[in-house]
């Protein structure tokens, strides 16, 4: 029994860090936002389904400690180890893209279709396109296996790959309109160097 709370406890301080990064980020894209809104070639693209995105990302974070509790998941400690390393990664991947982004970082697809100063060409941008999603796509695995919440990783995952399916189609050809960007982004892979 002792050994079942303290791995409630194992999840839960993983879920708690995922919502402070949340809530840390959104008031960063606003400031961000408020940050660049003076430069003049600076546009937001309308994003009508964006509230799927909100949808995904709070609901993800109340249905997987449901199903581990309502399910009583069972705690596997070599996939509980494997899926905090892969969480601890994501985080300094997180990191490592907010500190190269700075304000360029927003949650929104903001672009700038003339300025060169606003393509990112350091870090995990080096290698390939989208590395904040993939941060996402591993996030949702290594929450939802951590505590072997199998339903809500295949759910969040299905979903997540159709919205990012437009949402990433929609981004590139915001982003590729200007020609730096394009220049250094066109033949790189989206999540994987070299791959996919």
């Amino acid at each position: 029994m002792y050994e079942l709370k303290s791995s409630y406890l194992f999840f839960f301080a993983v879920w708690f860090t995922t919502i402070v990064f949340r809530l840390f980020e959104l008031r960063l894209a606003k400031q961000n936002l408020a940050k660049r809104k003076s430069e003049p070639n600076l546009q937001i693209a309308k994003e009508p389904f964006f509230f799927l995105f909100v949808i995904l990302h709070s609901s993800f974070l109340i249905i997987v400690p449901i199903e581990i509790l309502v399910f009583n998941r069972n705690f596997d400690l070599w996939l509980g180890l494997i899926c905090l390393f892969v969480y601890t990664i994501c985080l300094i991947m997180r990191i490592s893209v907010l500190t190269t982004l700075r304000q360029n970082w927003n949650v929104k697809v903001v672009f700038d279709t003339k300025s060169k100063e606003s393509i990112c060409k350091n870090g995990l941008y080096k290698y390939i396109r989208h590395p904040n999603y993939l941060i996402v796509i591993l996030e949702i695995a290594s929450i939802s296996l951590l505590h072997q919440a199998y339903l809500s990783f295949l759910f969040f995952s299905v979903c997540n790959f159709c919205i990012l399916y437009f949402r990433i189609r929609q981004e590139e050809a915001a982003l590729m309109q200007n020609p730096y960007y394009k220049e250094h982004f066109q033949n790189k892979k989206r999540f994987i160097p070299f791959v996919f």
